[in-house]
């Protein structure tokens, strides 16, 4: 790997912890992402030969995935990351890693590619660890019902799943659910 390869991993990485540490928060991606697959620059320096990965419903993704970030495929309930395409029948996400009590942290980390992000008034209220207070988060493009489930596999905690969001419509974005935020309230 070239220097320019591992200078642009370093900065996704800690974007990524940065969108994770604060939940429901939109982040612009950096520039460079986009050159190539934004799933690709977002996973390379998130997973290695032996970290798994599903994705739904974009075949052709799927091979540059194993191809651009050297990791195998997996059927969902093995995936150690499940990246979930527009329009796809998300019914697997049902069957995905959340974990165990010795290692909550097994649970998959699920990447949605949606059309926008926003934080709006209108949107979904967030509450939780590295959130003062509330946060209202507007994905738009994300199927109906997915925040639901995300609620519903988060529903042991520490057992559950991580979610990303990235948006391409109007800038590269990102925005993370992690396991430990809560979705919806009054």
């Amino acid at each position: 790997m070239d220097y320019a390869t591992v200078t642009r991993d370093h900065r996704t990485f800690r974007l990524i912890l940065r969108a994770m540490s604060r939940p429901g928060e939109v982040q612009r991606l950096p520039e460079f992402i986009g050159d190539e697959n934004v799933v690709v620059e977002l996973l390379r320096p998130l997973v290695d030969n032996a970290t798994t990965v599903a994705v739904l419903g974009d075949s052709r993704l799927a091979e540059e995935l194993a191809l651009g970030c050297r990791c195998p495929l997996a059927a969902v309930a093995e995936a150690d990351f499940v990246v979930v395409a527009p329009g796809a029948d998300t019914t697997p996400l049902d069957r995905c890693k959340r974990g165990d009590l010795l290692y909550p942290d097994g649970g998959a980390t699920l990447l949605y590619l949606v059309d926008d992000l926003e934080q709006d008034e209108a949107g979904t209220l967030l509450s939780g660890p590295g959130i003062a207070g509330a946060i209202r988060l507007r994905i738009s493009g994300l199927g109906e019902g997915e925040l639901t489930r995300l609620s519903r596999l988060n529903g042991e905690f520490p057992l559950g799943v991580d979610a990303m969001f990235v948006a391409r419509r109007n800038s590269a974005q990102l925005a993370c659910i992690p396991r430990s935020t809560r979705i919806g309230g009054p």
